[in-house]
């Protein structure tokens, strides 16, 4: 009888973990310390660890829903917001094969909030244990990710899906889930990204100096390990400086339909020469989201220049690693 009593506290323990899993509570700490301004970054929010059965069942899964034939779509993510996803989405979509926003879906933050759909799978499974023994650790994400974007592209024709997000959060799902789409990562340098953001983005949650460094440190490093020579190193995954956008667009366009497989012969080079500003934290104030004509003046690289030096030590020392691995610095004087 003890045994019995036993066994079955400890079940009830285990069903009230299973709750509040699912019930996304063990989320609280996270929140919480972002709300007082201490750390919560950590790799696996980047680059969740997967087996190789699992990344296999994930693959055969988005082959199964939507079809090894199926057209592949363009992803836009950006190391955070500010980093230019809008300005690389927009000239994508100059590209006539090409249909932005799919189902007026201006943002597709998936990859972002896939430990909820994590969280809806232990719910399901809970409803009743044996479903466990039959489904892997992402089944419900990758059946939702190859539903949706069947859905979205029935109506398109011959077009390609291209979608965006301003984060890189979870990233490392993406050759599974996606395995025929064209992945573009977009960098920024990280002084920039933390300068436009704090004039951008106000609000009680809004991250701090330090908490938006390390997100980009982290962002960064989850980047660089699918640039060529990285651990996570893909075909499908292309790299792209946001500064060689603006510094050089022919050019790094044309490396960029090469990489998304689109002929650069339907592309309107000369539009992309007046492509206007949308998002820009300098028009921000007096336009919000709406396009803006860019100005001779305009120019979004270095602003950060005007910080003052105990503000660049700080970045440094946070993520001073992270400009060297990108390439932005070659050391520390600056």
């Amino acid at each position: 009888m003890a045994k019995s009593k036993l066994q079955s506290g400890r079940g009830a323990i285990s069903d009230i973990r299973s709750i509040l899993s699912f019930a996304r509570l063990e989320q609280l700490p996270t929140l919480i310390r972002r709300a007082i301004g201490t750390g919560h970054v950590a790799r696996e929010d980047y680059l969740p660890v997967l087996g190789a059965d699992e990344r296999s069942r994930l693959r055969a899964i988005a082959d199964a829903v939507r079809g090894p034939g199926c057209r592949p779509a363009v992803f836009v993510h950006g190391v955070l917001p500010r980093s230019g996803t809008n300005f690389v989405a927009d000239a994508l979509a100059l590209h006539p094969d090409l249909h932005q926003n799919p189902g007026r879906l201006w943002e597709f933050p998936l990859l972002h909030v896939a430990r909820g759909a994590e969280a809806l799978q232990r719910e399901f499974r809970f409803m009743f244990k044996p479903n466990a023994e039959v489904m892997g650790r992402f089944d419900m994400l990758a059946y939702m990710a190859s539903g949706w974007l069947k859905a979205l592209q029935e109506p398109l024709g011959d077009k390609r899906m291209l979608f965006k997000d301003p984060h890189v959060r979870n990233i490392g799902l993406f050759p599974d889930l996606f395995p025929r789409d064209v992945l573009i990562l977009v960098l920024r340098d990280g002084r920039d990204v933390v300068r436009s953001s704090e004039g951008t983005f106000g609000g009680p949650l809004r991250k701090d100096f330090r908490l938006l460094a390390e997100e980009w440190n982290a962002g960064c490093e989850a980047i660089m390990s699918f640039a060529p020579g990285g651990e996570n190193a893909w075909p499908g995954a292309k790299v792209l400086w946001y500064e060689d956008l603006v510094r050089d667009p022919e050019r790094t366009m044309r490396d960029l339909l090469a990489h998304a497989r689109l002929d650069p012969e339907r592309y309107d080079f000369e539009a992309l020469k007046s492509l206007p500003v949308r998002g820009s934290s300098e028009a921000a104030a007096a336009a919000g989201w709406t396009p803006k004509q860019k100005t001779a003046d305009f120019n979004p690289l270095g602003r950060w220049r005007d910080w003052p030096a105990p503000k660049r030590a700080r970045f440094k020392a946070i993520a001073g690693g992270g400009l060297k691995r990108a390439g932005y610095e070659t050391g520390d004087d600056w």
